[in-house]
């Protein structure tokens, strides 16, 4: 957000400044006085510093996450609808299953998978389950599809 506006009053001109994160500046000129006026926030008074010198801002790096598993979900989910196309819907549904079942066994096996994680992985396991069973059930299930 741009905070950086002119204003023109009878006799003064007020420029607001944007500063660093949380602050604004105001500055008024008129053709008598300079008046400053600067709010902070809570943040900014603390500007104590770490006694070794280093930065203060030492949190641990956040571990890089791999997005294989989403990858390879979309890949079986693209290979299910094309397999879909070319061999029937029966073929495409039975697909999907066995992807959802993949989805499963990446939420149990891994860490915690980008694009995978949706609530706990108990929850998720057995709903990823649940739902790839009853497709497959389904799809052989269903005459004429």
């Amino acid at each position: 957000m741009d905070l950086s506006e002119m204003r023109t009053t009878p006799g003064a001109t007020s420029l607001l400044e944007p500063g660093s994160v949380g602050t604004a500046t105001l500055e008024r000129t008129g053709p008598a006085d300079l008046m400053t006026a600067t709010t902070t926030t809570s943040q900014e008074l603390d500007r104590s510093e770490p006694a070794s010198g280093e930065d203060s801002d030492m949190s641990p790096a956040e571990p890089q996450r791999s997005n294989l598993a989403i990858w390879l979900v979309l890949a079986g989910v693209g290979i299910s609808v094309l397999l879909g196309l070319i061999a029937g819907a029966r073929a495409g549904a039975i697909g999907i299953g066995v992807v959802l079942v993949v989805c499963a066994i990446f939420r149990a096996v891994l860490d915690s998978p980008v694009g995978l994680v949706i609530r706990t992985r108990t929850i998720d396991i057995v709903l990823y389950g649940a739902t790839a069973v009853l497709i497959g059930a389904l799809a052989v299930a269903t005459p004429s599809i």
